[in-house]
């Protein structure tokens, strides 16, 4: 049986690959290994995927950003109250994001979901959240909210709730039959046990992503992103 000499280096610091593979279920190296398995030959597919998805994303931003601009100009040729026009606008596009990102979200985690259970990068996934929008919203939205209230409390509890919910959008986005709240209890009964390991198999990319912001700036997340959510998506087979 492991002590806790094997988990700690020399100089008192966490042996975080020996923890995350401590814990049961397959070992995130393996995880990370059956990601590029998945994504060998279509790589270019998970790059296009990816930036379709954030010139999605970035387009939407950018329509209600010129909506709210547009409104609050008309407002003030028209001798109106432009700073009331334009914070109405700023209100209305807040309750729009808010609806819409649930199902970007889930899209997103179906697209790389496919990569993983497939092996296929099938562009049209990344729609799916809309043809599931109210469920996309709603779990969405209690992500955010239990993730909110246990932050109120302190940092540390609303990072592990970030963890404890994490699955709920692969849920979402692997079951069509299943409810927001219950995608919710779901992901919280995957993760537990399970969210030390999920957190150190984000750790394994840090250096990665230091590595694409500062000597490739910023062109290594083309390959990273997907690499990183193909990964998280083998850790949702592997823990349902």
């Amino acid at each position: 049986m492991a002590g806790l000499n094997d988990f700690i280096n020399d100089d008192g610091s966490l042996k975080s690959a020996e923890l995350d593979e401590a814990v049961g279920g397959t070992p995130n190296s393996d995880l990370m290994a059956q990601a590029r398995m998945s994504l060998s030959g279509i790589w270019g597919m998970s790059i296009l995927g990816y930036v379709l998805y954030t010139v999605l994303v970035m387009s939407f931003s950018l329509f209600v950003f010129s909506s709210v601009f547009f409104v609050g100009v008309v407002s003030g040729v028209a001798g109106g109250d432009m700073t009331a026009a334009t914070n109405a606008m700023q209100s209305v596009s807040q309750i729009v994001e808010l609806l819409v990102s649930g199902a970007f979200t889930v899209g997103f985690m179906a697209f790389f979901l496919g990569i993983a259970q497939e092996g296929e990068a099938r562009l049209e996934l990344l729609f799916v959240g809309f043809r599931r929008f109210w469920k996309s919203f709603c779990v969405y939205f209690f992500y955010s909210l239990f993730v909110l209230l246990w932050t109120l409390l302190l940092i540390i509890p609303g990072i592990i709730a970030t963890f404890r919910y994490a699955m709920a959008f692969f849920i979402i986005a692997d079951d069509e039959d299943c409810g927001a709240l219950e995608a919710i209890r779901r992901s919280k009964e995957m993760m537990a046990g399970n969210k030390w390991k999920f957190f150190c198999l984000h750790w394994r990319f840090f250096g990665w992503a230091l590595l694409a912001v500062f000597f490739t700036f910023g062109i290594g997340f083309l390959w990273l992103v997907p690499y990183m959510q193909t990964a998280f998506a083998k850790f949702y087979e592997d823990v349902k």
